[in-house]
This record gives structure tokens, sequence and C-alpha cells, in this order.
């Protein structure tokens, strides 16, 4: 059993004013005799200290069930409803976007583009067998003709297999800059007119 002290005690043992303790009153804090005409509430302060931290316990116990951790980061149910109103609304755009026929599935996608890529390889590896007779005939000589062919193969396996490393790379976040382009010759009639 605590201390029986009265309002303006209770207001100052706990260091709160005279209408928070009313408003603990109006809320269920324990009053050991209520005041009425000429006669003042008492208060057991063991009983108040003990209704003081149930309360706050349940405020905590409250504030927890009403936030979730998410990466250290504190999420409240509000903010997680609407991630999950965002979240319903991107999937049923994704719905939509796919009866519009405007997305495919990505296995899809990658099955035709693997088809593409093969079919490339095999035209670009054609390529040297394709040149050898209009080599032949402007070299004449079929060690010239070889070198020639041979050195056609090589840049094109040269471009397939860097073509894969940079498949097998993680993406990054540069953007693709074309090499530079051979200077265009002007004719000397089109400087003369500058």
């Amino acid at each position: 059993m605590g201390k029986t002290v009265n309002r303006q005690e209770l207001a100052d043992i706990f260091g709160y004013s005279l209408p928070t303790i009313s408003a603990w009153v109006e809320n269920g804090m324990p009053v050991k005799s209520h005041g009425g005409r000429g006669k003042q509430f008492e208060f057991d302060t063991e009983d108040v200290l003990k209704w003081l931290l149930a309360r706050e316990r349940a405020e905590r116990k409250a504030h927890t069930a009403a936030t979730l951790k998410e990466g250290g980061e504190e999420i409240t149910i509000d903010k997680a409803r609407l991630r999950n109103e965002i979240a319903k609304a991107k999937l049923s755009e994704l719905e939509l976007a796919t009866k519009m026929e405007l997305v495919r599935p990505i296995d899809m996608v990658a099955k035709v583009l693997s088809n593409e890529i093969a079919n490339a390889r095999a035209r670009l590896l054609g390529i040297p067998s394709k040149l050898r007779p209009a080599i032949q005939l402007e070299v004449g000589a079929p060690e010239g003709t070889k070198k020639l062919v041979n050195e056609v193969e090589r840049l094109i396996l040269e471009a397939l297999n860097e073509i894969k490393m940079s498949a097998d790379d993680p993406v990054e976040d540069e953007p693709h800059v074309e090499p530079p382009s051979e200077p265009v010759e002007q004719d000397e009639e089109e400087d003369d007119d500058e």
C-alpha cells in the first residue's frame, strides 16, 4: 500500500497538471475515495503508479502492433496498407497490359531472343565462306584469299565473343557509346560553297 494523497499532491509527485489528473480519473485511474462537497479526492500512490505503468505498457504494445520493422525502418500499418494497395494497383495494370497484349512473359521473350541470336550467329559465321569466291576473284592467289577469309572469320568470332562476354556481365549503368564513325569526306565543291 502506497501513500494516500489528494489531487494536488498526486500531481506534484508525478509531475503532471491537475487537468491531466482529472483526465486520468475519467480514463479509469484508481481512486481511493471520490471527492465531493468539501471532500477531496484521495489516491493511493502505489495503485496509481501500477495503473500508469500498465497504461504505458499497453500504449507501447499498441504502438508495436501498429508498426513493423523492415530493414531498420519502422513501417506503420497505414504505410503497409498503402503499399498493399499500390501493389494491387500495379498487379491490375500488369493484368490489363497482358490482356491487351502489351507485355509478354519473360520466358517467351527469352526463347524468341535466344532463337534470333542463334540465327544471327549462324549467319555471321557463314559470311567467310560466302565471301571466299569474291575474294578469290579479286586477289587471285589462294594464299591471299585464305589469309583474308581467315581474318574476316577471326573478326566475326572476336565480335561474337565480345557479345557473349557482355551478355554474361551484369548490366552496367553506363550508356552505350557508339564508336566514332569514319570522317565523311566532302567534295571540294561543297567546301567552296561555304
